[in-house]
């Protein structure tokens, strides 16, 4: 006995009202500047430094370059980019910039307690992608 037609129509229909309650959710909770750290005890976050030099056009590029391979739910702006889940359309903040340290980066979910570890694996890509970057 296979699911009805009736139960796949409703889903259809139910499923652009969830991606538009999401985003209406998040706007409150959008971060307008890199926080310094991770909130305490934070599950659905995560802050590093790359211990690298480059120049902020040059890094600006490199970020750009990484947020157009990711898949069509990202948007990026220079400092900061969003990044969606596939499915159900949950963004997440990524701010980077340089210090003297190197550079800085913080990836953080807009909602939720946990994100799986969606936002430290999503770091490991993007150091990964910075270290093996064909810096001009």
């Amino acid at each position: 006995m296979g699911i009805s037609r009736k139960k796949i129509s409703i889903s259809i229909a139910i499923y652009p009202i969830l991606l538009v309650l999401i985003q209406l959710m998040s706007l409150p909770s959008a971060l307008d500047i890199m926080p310094e750290s991770c909130p305490p005890d934070s599950l659905n976050c995560d802050h590093r430094i790359i211990a690298l030099e480059v120049s902020n056009q040059t890094l600006d590029q490199a970020m750009e370059d990484w947020q157009s391979s990711l898949i069509f739910t990202s948007s990026f702006e220079q400092g900061h980019i969003v990044d969606r889940t596939l499915f159900m359309q949950f963004p997440d903040d990524i701010f980077y910039q340089n210090s003297d340290q190197g550079i800085i980066l913080h990836s953080q979910s807009r909602l939720g307690k946990s994100d799986l570890g969606v936002n430290a694996a999503r770091m490991d890509s993007l150091e990964e992608f910075l270290i093996a970057y064909e810096w001009s």
